[in-house]
């Protein structure tokens, strides 16, 4: 087997091998960690969840389960090893993509009912060298409704020793008959403490000296994906520098911060409309660009508005526990006018600023506006859905 040439990217190079090395989606792992103990695995299952919460290295973690060698067929073996064991021959080529029984297909370019069909034609022979056959679908929602129709023929008959893995970001898009034969698990996003302490171990691993608030900084800005946190993690380490600050992740993403829009809000609020121009200044003056300030300033009211009115906004807002419990103590003495508003006013001057040359004077502008808004409480923008 030859060894891979060529960078490798950092979520690539540190994939967890074993369920012991999962960041979260412990509800997940339980299971399956069980259902392989016992040798209880069904014929089809369904991971929904946003992007780089672990959909596809649960799926290849599963896939290695059943294969394993390490333990006899159903069993754990007697001296308590535990599958997959990630280092045996079978795990380590599943890894490495080449063992035979184990397909990854990306369901965006083989979304036909005639890659469907050719699939189906494969099923009729038995595993080469491993238990089952596992088949991992990618973005399974890209199916067409043709090839839907004939891989639920598939799962409606499964034959012995398949196991067919779909992903998806949209489950939502799957018919109802594909759902119903699936046993389903919703992947949650991550919480920011488990992606820091999973960048901490990476940090030390590569030889780099990472500040605890900087790996906080990084794991907020991911929002609950392990992927977008090692890609971020990625762009600070291959600076150059041997060691990570909270001030080369702040330049290296480019963002305000959740926290420098909590506090430009509140200045806005409390019609401090000298203190916020300075605050939209210093920003600007860090290298963040107008249009950007604008987007994470919107989302950031958009949060503020569904946590007044969801129970539960996690379930509904894209970010990660922590970022919520934030966003609602930092708002939680606004209005719901004076959030809509400056929703309204801020949207309206995103827009705007697409084809002005002076988008840090719109800016500047509609800062003077918000705080003058609540000061005389002279809200003007029709309420979201209005």
């Amino acid at each position: 087997m030859g060894e891979q040439k060529g960078y490798i990217a950092i979520y690539r190079r540190f994939r967890p091998e074993t369920f012991d090395e999962v960041l979260g989606q412990q509800h997940v792992v339980r299971v399956l960690r069980n259902q392989i103990h016992v040798g209880n695995v069904g014929h089809a299952y369904l991971f929904s969840g946003t992007r780089g919460t672990g959909k596809t290295t649960i799926a290849r973690l599963l896939a290695k389960g059943v294969n394993c060698l390490n333990g006899g067929s159903g069993q754990i073996a007697g001296d308590g090893a535990v599958r997959p064991c990630g280092i045996c021959e079978h795990c380590v080529e599943i890894k490495n993509g080449v063992f035979v029984d184990v397909a990854e297909i990306d369901a965006a370019s083989n979304n036909s009912v005639d890659d469907v069909r050719d699939l189906r034609e494969l099923l009729v022979y038995p595993p080469q060298l491993g238990r089952k056959r596992v088949f991992i679908f990618d973005e399974v929602h890209e199916f067409s409704k043709q090839a839907f129709n004939a891989l639920l023929k598939t799962l409606e008959e499964p034959p012995p020793n398949v196991l067919f893995i779909l992903c998806t970001t949209e489950p939502n898009k799957l018919p109802q008959t594909i759902l119903s034969r699936c046993q389903r698990f919703d992947f949650r996003r991550v919480a920011a403490s488990e992606i820091a302490g999973g960048m901490k171990a990476v940090s030390v691993k590569l030889g780099i000296d990472a500040a605890d608030d900087a790996l906080a900084l990084l794991a907020q800005n991911a929002d609950g994906s392990v992927r977008d946190g090692m890609s971020l993690l990625e762009q600070c380490v291959t600076s150059g520098d041997s060691s990570l600050t909270r001030e080369l992740v702040l330049d290296v993403l480019g963002s305000p911060g959740d926290s420098a829009i909590a506090a430009l809000t509140d200045a806005v609020h409390v019609g401090r409309t000298a203190e916020a121009l300075v605050k939209v200044n210093e920003m600007l003056a860090e290298g963040k660009e107008e249009r950007r300030v604008i987007e994470e300033w919107i989302d950031w009211l958009h949060s503020a508005l569904l946590i007044k009115f969801v129970k539960d906004p996690r379930r509904i807002i894209s970010r990660s526990a922590e970022n919520i419990d934030e966003i609602g103590r930092a708002s939680a003495g606004y209005s719901v006018e004076f959030i809509n508003d400056s929703i309204y006013r801020l949207s309206k001057l995103f827009n705007d600023s697409r084809w002005s040359p002076h988008v840090r004077v719109l800016l500047e502008i509609a800062i003077v506006e918000m705080s003058k808004m609540e000061n005389d409480g002279s809200h003007s923008g029709p309420a979201p859905g209005a």
